[in-house]
């Protein structure tokens, strides 16, 4: 609840009611001068007019509520301390919209203690903040607020350094800022034509952590992904010992590399992760006190002085993806360009990390769906016939050449009764999986139906009143279903709307079989007829589907009806030769074109 707004809050009471009552408290004397310490923050939040009020809320009702108590039971001898807590939450506020102590906001401090070095505060104020902001969460834990003041688990006393020490390293690393802001641009341009390029995260985040120490003239530095963000299946980090993988590092001291960088990795949480995990890395750039340093120091290992790191957590709208860690010696070097360039970078970083999980994820959908086509591939083949069956006085061959990894077209041979066979060419509307799955269902249909019925017209009728019940939607199929009699030489055949198969006879004569009736699918009524036609030594028959007429070559002429004639005119005697006569020239006309369509053939030849 903010002051300045006018709601209510908890107890009903507004913001601007909130104000008044510590007008009163002060002007009836209640409490001491050290409330008058707190009626200086609640002040500039006063609602006498729009100009007098900030552009946001600063102030939350519960933690004025806080700080008057703190104020009650402040010396008179400590003017400063309330102001510096003033200043303090003001400014934790501003980054997180809201403020209360807690036990983990050692962060905070030190953030906020690198705010005030660079904002030129001198050590004196420095000092005199660390004491005041101590001063706070010693009581906070002593009002049983906060569990455990991070003062407590945190040294914030060591000697803080001068600026003349702080000048002398900056000038190491730079002769003139203006060098600095050349490297810092050169870095970022560097990091993005990287990050644009690369497809590999684990080589990104390495050139990113290496990059960051040599321009900060640093050396040591690491990124963990979390994998909850489901990135680390790109890294191939599958032996991380909790759900914080180690994705990048460079310049690790003895302390972390020993045990295979068991410090790094091991659970649980270190400091920044946890505060990761739990939203609490609010700024672009935080200083954190790393507990895997100290951890490994404690146990003997050489961290190289190496205490500090600036953590920049990586962020994609809103959702942590891991975090990036700097280390220093002292957070004091660290200056307002550094922190600048950090930002900058965690931010190209982090859309980089989102654009490969993005693509990760459209990559896994595509090679999962490849892998499921081939699968459905392969079970349609296994729809088509293995070969050729051997039929005394005549040959038989077909061949199925799909636009996709699966198709509609489909053709089938399959024994009858009395020593008959069923021939059968059809072609669904549509490609892909939705015309295959059609042609399935068709496949079964017109195989049980054929068991039953003789006639190849009350076949398809009764076919096409089941797709009607069984298949209600807008697809269609083309059927040529015929059965050969070897024993009386004759082909009896019915025609659902399909292309009519063409005759060769012996003297070379191409002619079409007679049309048929409608698409199946569709209509209730279908209308088609049986033809018998005799086949006398030498003739041809060959059924195809419209894709191979419709085919196209680089100038968009058709292969047409008419140059499929000349070719099957011209072809050798034989059912496998004609076949390969009829594809080579197809594939002479069309050139490098992709096939548009689905190409089937039956190709029949009497001795």
């Amino acid at each position: 609840m903010w002051l300045s707004t006018g709601q209510p809050g908890a107890t009903g009471e507004t913001g601007h009611e909130a104000y008044d009552r510590v007008v009163e408290v002060l002007r009836t004397g209640h409490y001491s001068r050290r409330i008058e310490e707190a009626y200086l923050w609640v002040r500039p939040f006063h609602p006498v007019s729009h100009q007098q009020r900030p552009a946001r809320s600063d102030v939350p009702r519960q933690m004025i509520g806080v700080v008057e108590q703190f104020a009650a039971q402040l010396n008179p001898v400590e003017p400063q301390t309330l102001s510096d807590l003033r200043e303090f939450v003001d400014w934790q506020t501003r980054a997180q919209g809201t403020f209360m102590p807690q036990t983990v906001d050692d962060v905070v401090i030190r953030s906020y203690l690198l705010h005030l070095r660079l904002s030129r505060v001198n050590r004196s104020i420095l000092q005199r903040t660390i004491a005041s902001l101590k001063s706070f969460y010693g009581w906070a834990q002593a009002s049983h607020l906060i569990e455990k003041s991070p003062f407590d688990s945190f040294d914030f006393n060591r000697p803080l350094l001068s600026r003349e020490q702080i000048k002398r390293r900056q000038e190491t690393c730079f002769a003139h800022p203006i060098d600095r802001e050349l490297a810092h641009l050169q870095a970022l341009n560097h990091l993005a034509e990287h990050l644009n390029r690369s497809a590999d995260i684990r080589t990104m985040l390495a050139t990113v952590v290496e990059t960051l120490v040599q321009v900060m003239g640093l050396k040591t530095a690491w990124a963990f992904l979390w994998t909850e963000a489901g990135l680390c299946t790109m890294t191939s980090v599958s032996d991380s010992l909790h759900d914080f993988a180690l994705s990048a590092c460079c310049g690790l001291p003895p302390g972390l590399e020993k045990d295979n960088r068991r410090y790094l990795c091991q659970a649980p949480d270190c400091h920044c992760q946890n505060l990761l995990r739990n939203g609490q890395l609010v700024r672009a750039v935080n200083i954190v006190e790393c507990t895997r340093l100290r951890h490994a120091a404690q146990h003997g290992g050489e961290t190289q002085g190496l205490l500090f790191h600036a953590t920049v957590p990586l962020i994609s709208q809103n959702r942590p993806l891991g975090l990036i860690n700097i280390a220093t010696e002292q957070w004091e070097f660290l200056t307002s360009a550094d922190l600048q360039f950090l930002s900058a970078a965690g931010s190209q970083v982090a859309i980089a990390l989102e654009r490969a999980r993005l693509y990760d994820l459209s990559e896994t959908h595509r090679i999962r769906m490849e892998q499921e086509l081939q699968m459905a591939r392969a079970v349609q083949k296994s729809l088509l016939p293995s070969q050729a069956p051997n039929i005394p006085g005549f040959s038989l061959v077909g061949d199925w050449r799909s636009a996709r990894e699966v198709a509609g077209d489909f053709y089938d041979f399959f024994p009858l009764p009395n020593g008959r066979w069923g021939l059968l060419l059809a072609d669904v509307s549509g490609k892909g999986a939705p015309a295959a799955l059609y042609m399935a269902l068709t496949r079964g249909l017109i195989r049980s139906e054929a068991s039953r019925h003789t006639n190849p017209s009350v076949v398809l009728t009764e076919v096409n009143r089941r797709l009607l019940v069984e298949a209600p939607n807008d697809m269609f199929v083309t059927v040529f279903y015929a059965i050969l009699d070897p024993v009386l030489r004759s082909l009896t055949y019915a025609n659902a709307g399909h292309d009519p198969p063409l005759l060769r006879r012996a003297s070379g004569r191409v002619e079409r079989l007679a049309h048929g009736g409608l698409i199946m699918g569709l209509f209730e009524k279908l209308t088609v007829s049986d033809e018998t036609l005799n086949l006398d030594s030498g003739d041809v028959v060959v059924a195809y589907t419209d894709g191979l007429t419709d085919a196209v070559n680089h100038k968009d002429e058709a292969y047409g009806y008419a140059r499929l004639a000349d070719t099957i005119s011209s072809a050798p005697a034989a059912a496998p030769d004609i076949l390969t006569h009829v594809l080579k020239d197809l594939e002479a006309f069309v050139g490098p074109i992709p096939q548009p369509d689905d190409i089937t053939l039956i190709i029949l030849t009497t001795d």
